[in-house]
């Protein structure tokens, strides 16, 4: 342990990569703890440069306070990964609700996989092996998770977040959109299709939308991408008709023509009148082709002026209208070939653990689903 000038001690490049500054009420009571108190905790730093490996937030007090020098512990590293790890764990155990920005979480979670070699959690032999760094045993996803009192879930859901595009990272970075939309529904998509997202509704709509505003969006884009694209193939077809058309009337307009004002018939005569019918014959199937492709032509176009006058939304309100009645007489069907089996309630108690299980599973399942649909038009009828 030692006191070092606070002037001489250098922030890590990657700390504000990985974690923020505290702010607002959380700053002002940190700041007036180490006005009243010190820094109670040393702060670790590397022995060759002095950089801060824990204690950012503490030396930043200390500037802000005007205090001189402050006691270190320092350490003597000689790979750049096991200073990541200490910066990483230590950051992540003392803040005591670990990391609250869900990208930096990610991007920390997915930098300690990198040295521990973690993939898909497992341990990764291609990846820096932890026993490089500290001879401890190879860990997995859930041991990470478990390490820093983070569910599983919430460990895959801020790693998904990375696969974000960077409009949409610092979105969520600014609580513009939910981690919990953007994780389960937004990241799935292709960054191709995130940006058109982004395009077709803008980021005020997709600003505070509940998870099914957003799977609304996104479903409704996809229903007009597929619309566009037969759009497309149709129109590609008439480019395509209109090239052979314009070819067939350029071999016409090259054909050679032949007069037939002769009064004299020449020794030749019979091959020149064979030859003239054979021009006859091509021409005649030249044209016959030509107005093939124009008639062809012309329906396409009567097809694609059909396309544009059926306007998406009353495509949509079909496709709503034949849902619903899918889904009744689906319903119907379920309660007329089960319904009769309800008397098996006033039997539970008599059936096999292993059915009795199953029944109520199955019992619990069906209650479940009314519910959620029941929850999800209350918002909607109300």
């Amino acid at each position: 342990m030692q006191e070092i000038n606070v002037s001489e001690l250098k922030p890590h490049p990657k700390n504000d990569y990985f974690f923020d500054d505290i702010q607002g009420e959380n700053w002002d009571a940190f700041l007036e703890s180490v006005k009243t108190s010190g820094v109670i905790e040393p702060i670790i730093v590397d022995a060759k440069t002095k950089t801060i490996v824990s204690g950012h937030q503490r030396v930043r007090a200390c500037k802000e306070l005007e205090i001189q020098k402050v006691l270190c512990e320092v350490r003597i590293y000689d790979n750049e990964d096991k200073i990541l790890k200490d910066l990483l764990e230590t950051n992540l155990r003392q803040r005591g609700i670990g990391n609250t920005n869900p990208i930096k979480l990610g991007r920390c979670l997915r930098e300690l996989e990198r040295i521990y070699g973690v993939r898909q959690g497992s341990s990764n032999p291609k990846g820096t092996n932890i026993r490089d760094l500290d001879n401890t045993s190879d860990v997995t996803q859930e041991q990470i998770a478990q390490q820093y009192n983070i569910s599983i879930d919430k460990y895959r859901n801020a790693e998904k977040l990375l696969n974000l595009i960077p409009e949409l990272q610092d979105m969520v970075q600014e609580n513009k959109v939910s981690a919990t939309v953007a994780s389960r529904i937004i990241a799935r998509l292709s960054p191709t299709d995130q940006k058109q997202l982004i395009l077709t509704y803008g980021k005020d709509e997709i600003e505070n939308a509940t998870q099914t505003k957003t799977q609304q969006m996104i479903d409704e884009m996809q229903r007009l991408k597929n619309v566009n694209a037969g759009y497309e193939i149709k129109l590609q077809k008439v480019h395509e008709l209109e090239n052979q058309i314009s070819n067939l009337k350029q071999e016409l307009d090259n054909r050679p023509t032949v007069e037939k004002t002769v009064e004299v018939k020449p020794d030749d005569y019979d091959n020149i009148k064979e030859s003239l019918n054979g021009y006859q014959k091509d021409y005649s199937n030249l044209e016959s082709d030509y107005n093939k492709k124009v008639k062809e032509l012309s329906e396409l176009k009567q097809q694609l002026e059909s396309i544009k006058s059926v306007a998406p939304e009353e495509q949509y309100s079909k496709k709503l209208k034949d849902s619903t009645i899918f889904f009744c007489a689906r319903v119907n069907d379920f309660i007329e070939k089960t319904g009769g089996f309800t008397w098996l309630s006033d039997h539970i108690m008599e059936l096999p653990n292993p059915e009795k299980d199953a029944y109520i599973k199955a019992v619990d399942l069906i209650e479940n689903w009314a519910t959620a649909i029941k929850q999800n038009m209350k918002q909607y009828l109300n």
